[in-house]
């Protein structure tokens, strides 16, 4: 089929094209990571009702400019731009030369999220980042063991209405942390996801991020933005699973072997949701080129894995901007599907997952793969082998097969070792160690469970006739938000109770809350939410006997511990302020906010650096360092301060940061609330 039409685009973006190469490589010291920043002009395009027509014109509208801040060892360069929501611009493995990513090179006005790189999206986990408009504060930080992190921070309370990507408004009370690392000496680097939620009302757990890889590999280069890409896709998908969806658990079905050629599916929009992900590991495999673009997560903290691409010349000779058919989206999160929370994040609680994210060179379709090293293993034809690459460089690598050894080599990022298998069985127990540790002992091929356990759970998640579906999708998220979830919990009802409290509906939220305190006062949550409730609406003695009662129902809630707390700060008890705070963070350990509370009170300087280490994003945490560092270690409080205010630079930081010194002094600050200007 003719390809004038992309040949035609490629002349116009042959700036962003030329841009796809790998800079001039740098070879950091052995061991050491390098981070600085750099200026990036990124082309910047709007769309534009043609007169008279409902049909649109995209065109150039000028050059933009943004800082880019990025990391690098010998082995892997990373790029990230905090200004565009902390998107991870590029990625490159320096030991072929190669883009990580897919890379487009441009920005869009009328998509605003990002289609490069890799994306958070939250708190909408579709589409749900808005790049343009919503940056990130930012810092580098530098871990004992030598890595270096961009650690980026938003918050988004401030947008009451703003609207992203099919009208999807970008509100939460919650907030995130993304951390992108690279260690010394490693091939890989992760982002790790983090959420907390400062409310007093529990909240659906739900973030994703979005990752978009080249569709094609041809040669030695992937094929970019509005390059031609061949005749015929030749990829094929690394996808170790049972069972498929589409969206909501539509076109369930079992996984079928075709399903894994790009080039056999024709229809024109693919999304594969896998509904088990044992091991962790995902990706694309290019066979023309021996190249293996993988995600690796572990899939107890992060099961969601959704693959989206478009069918084989579905846009026949057309590479639009709206819709670009070189990109291969790799979606993951917290659930199996975007349209079906599985777990609950706790008041004042935080949460996280890691995606490590490796390019694999010169070696066969990965079989397996975790965050040491990825193999092949060929045992069904006459070239039985197996192939493999460590992540980290190995001088003394000991393969052996059933017990049978076969061989010894040195192997790292981009210098794969390879192990004939001696004939006989089509399958056996390979055992890989390195310095005396075993690295690997798997039996392949890999047998995938066919495990139905959790499917139940999943199509629960999905159902819109639970009370708690519109609030665990987020305040504006399908069922219609929390709003969505009031009318259909029951009159006198926690769940009731607990969505008015988060609608701000005081009085209303009061009177349900007592019903239903009085119906089922074994249940510590609705006491929690009354006592939170009368402390808004100022009735300080009825909130503390309620917040009393949370904690001595049968069903006790522990996060009314903290709002106790609260109270005796401010009555100038802070004895027992600590004792209470040390009791709850024994009872829920990942109560970020009671911890951040505990060391500010504690003034040590040993336990606000280590909840620096736990998240280096947030802009709370100096706050604490500059307190404990005061007439102490005058260095640490002088770089707390910098780091204040590079953390500050996010435009809802100052009010977080107000919550947070209005609680040190024992004075509750409300929620803010989507219905807010």
């Amino acid at each position: 089929m003719a390809r004038v039409t992309r040949l035609i685009w490629t002349c116009l973006l042959c700036a962003a094209i030329a841009g796809c190469a790998a800079p001039p490589p740098v070879v950091p010291p052995s061991s050491s990571v390098l981070a600085g920043r750099e200026k990036l002009i990124q082309g910047h395009y709007v769309a534009e009702r043609i007169e008279g027509t409902k049909k649109w014109k995209h065109k150039k509208a000028d050059d933009r400019e943004y800082e880019m801040v990025f990391l690098e060892n010998e082995f892997v360069r990373v790029q990230v731009i905090p200004e565009l929501g902390g998107v991870v611009h590029r990625a490159f493995h320096k030991p072929s030369g190669c883009d990580y990513f897919f890379y487009e090179g441009l920005l869009k006005e009328w998509y605003t999220f990002w289609e490069s790189g890799v994306k958070a999206s939250f708190p909408k986990a579709e589409h749900g980042m808005r790049n343009i408009g919503q940056p990130a504060s930012c810092r580098i930080y530098t871990g004992e063991d030598g890595s270096r992190t961009v650690a980026m921070w938003m918050e988004f309370s401030r947008h009451h209405g703003t609207q992203g990507r099919r009208g999807s408004k970008m509100f939460s009370r919650m907030m995130l942390s993304q951390l992108v690392t690279v260690h010394p000496n490693e091939s890989l680097f992760r982002i790790t996801y983090r959420i907390v939620n400062p409310s007093p009302y529990r909240q659906g757990r739900r973030v994703w991020n979005d990752a978009f890889y080249p569709r094609n590999h041809v040669g030695e280069s992937a094929v970019q933005a509005f390059q031609q890409p061949p005749e015929e896709t030749l990829t094929e998908l690394i996808y170790p699973t049972v069972y498929l969806s589409f969206h909501r658990g539509e076109q369930f079905r079992k996984w079928d072997p075709k399903e894994r050629l790009l080039g056999r599916i024709t229809q024109r929009w693919n999304s594969y949701f896998a509904w088990d992900i044992p091991y962790g590991f995902c990706g694309l495999w290019y066979p023309e080129a021996r190249v293996n673009r993988l995600r690796l997560c572990d899939p107890k903290t992060a099961p969601g894995a959704k693959v989206y691409f478009e069918g084989e010349d579905s846009y026949g000779d057309k590479l639009k901007f709206g819709s670009n058919y070189n990109f291969v989206e790799i979606w993951g999160g917290t659930d199996n599907l975007f349209e079906g929370v599985e777990n609950w994040i706790g008041p004042g609680e935080s949460f996280q997952f890691t995606h490590a994210f490796a390019m694999v060179t010169g070696i066969g379709k990965v079989d397996f793969a975790d965050e040491h090293l990825a193999v092949n293993v060929e045992l069904g034809n006459a070239d039985r082998k197996v192939e493999l690459v460590t992540f980290r460089p190995v001088t003394n690598l000991v393969v052996a097969f059933d017990g049978a050894r076969l061989g010894t080599a040195a192997c790292g990022p981009g210098r794969p070792a390879r192990f004939a298998v001696p004939g006989g069985k089509n399958t056996g127990r390979l055992t890989v160690t390195a310095n005396g540790k075993e690295m690997l002992g798997r039996k392949f091929p890999l047998e995938l469970p066919d495990d139905t356990s959790g499917h139940k759970r999943i199509r629960w998640s999905l159902s819109g006739r639970r009370p708690d579906y519109g609030e665990m999708m987020g305040d504006h998220g399908e069922g219609g938000g929390h709003r969505g979830s009031i009318r259909r919990f029951p009159e006198g009802s926690v769940g009731r109770g607990r969505n008015l409290y988060r609608d701000g509906q005081l009085d209303k939220a009061a009177d349900c809350l007592k019903k239903a305190t009085s119906s089922h006062p074994e249940d510590g949550e609705g006491w929690h939410l009354l006592g939170a409730t009368f402390l808004e609406l100022g009735d300080v003695p009825a909130a503390t006997k309620a917040f009393e009662r949370a904690l001595d129902a049968k069903n006790a809630y522990h996060p009314a511990r903290y709002f106790l707390a609260l109270e005796l700060l401010k009555n100038g008890n802070t004895g027992k302020a600590v004792r209470e705070l040390k009791r709850l963070t024994g009872k829920v350990p990942g109560h970020w906010e009671a911890k951040l509370l505990l060391a500010r009170l504690a003034g040590s300087l040993e336990q606000a650096l280590a909840l620096e280490r736990e998240d280096p994003a947030d802009p709370r945490v100096q706050e604490v360092i500059i307190h404990a560092a005061k007439d102490r270690d005058a260095g640490a409080g002088e770089r707390a301060k910098r780091t204040l205010e590079d953390l500050s630079r996010e435009p809802g930081a100052a009010r977080r940061l107000e919550e947070f010194r209005s609680a040190t002094r024992g004075r509750y600050v409300p929620p803010a609330r989507v219905a807010e200007p």
